[in-house]
């Protein structure tokens, strides 16, 4: 959004309008029977719209993976299973940290399969940005401060972990809906799948606008290639 105001609401083939459902006034995203507040519906059910783009279920995985727990913990990624575990952590099964981050996520992660159930047009999923490097964590750590002090801030390879882990759940939602799903823009990732430096801002969990410039040009882009020729 921030990205978008700095150029003045301009992206090249596109109209945009945001509904930024962390708000107090789209609060609760599901009720008890997961179904959508009724704004939202009225939103994406729309007619005037052409394309939903849903960026749900963004940085749930900080809640695990940033700061180490009292009781150290770690899991391999089949993915990449070759990366360095945390020191002394005792390694718990893949299927049991998935299970965990799916709970931790419920206000958010089963919002997706109710979106594309209710929206009135094609859906398209944003990836959730690179977790930011643990330099700049440090640098800016904010709230985590006291968790970090008295716990330590996890191996760079965990916090990658947690994010690639909470992004192959989306990307199955999607798989089985046949959502398209749009990864994180590589000129926005660094050789270890970290936030690029451009990207950084003073948060230890979001990227700063230079990312957001970034996803509308993919955006952009993206859309103009499924265009069908005239």
């Amino acid at each position: 959004m921030r990205a978008h105001a700095e150029r003045g609401g301009r992206v090249e083939g596109l109209g945009i309008e945001f509904a930024p459902i962390s708000a107090d006034y789209y609060q609760p995203n599901l009720d008890g029977q997961l179904a959508l507040h009724p704004e939202i519906v009225r939103i994406i059910g729309a007619p005037r719209f052409d394309l939903i783009v849903s960026c749900v279920a963004g940085n749930a995985h900080y809640s695990l993976g940033l700061v180490n727990n009292p009781r150290k913990y770690d899991f391999v990624l089949p993915l990449a299973p070759d990366l360095p575990l945390e020191d002394g952590a005792e390694i718990l099964p893949y299927g049991l940290i998935r299970k965990h981050l799916l709970e931790m996520a419920q206000e958010t992660i089963p919002a997706l399969p109710a979106i594309h159930a209710a929206a009135g047009a094609p859906l398209v999923q944003i990836e959730s940005p690179p977790p930011v490097p643990p330099e700049n964590v440090m640098r800016h750590p904010k709230h985590f401060a006291p968790l970090i002090k008295q716990y330590g801030l996890s191996r760079r390879e965990r916090i990658w972990r947690f994010w690639r882990l909470q992004a192959l759940i989306i990307q199955d939602i999607c798989s089985e809906r046949a959502i398209p799903y749009l990864p994180a823009p590589a000129a926005m990732t660094d050789d270890d799948g970290f936030l690029a430096r451009p990207a950084w801002t003073d948060d230890p969990t979001h990227a700063g606008p230079a990312y957001g410039h970034a996803v509308l040009d993919q955006l952009s882009a993206w859309c103009a290639a499924r265009e069908p020729a005239r």
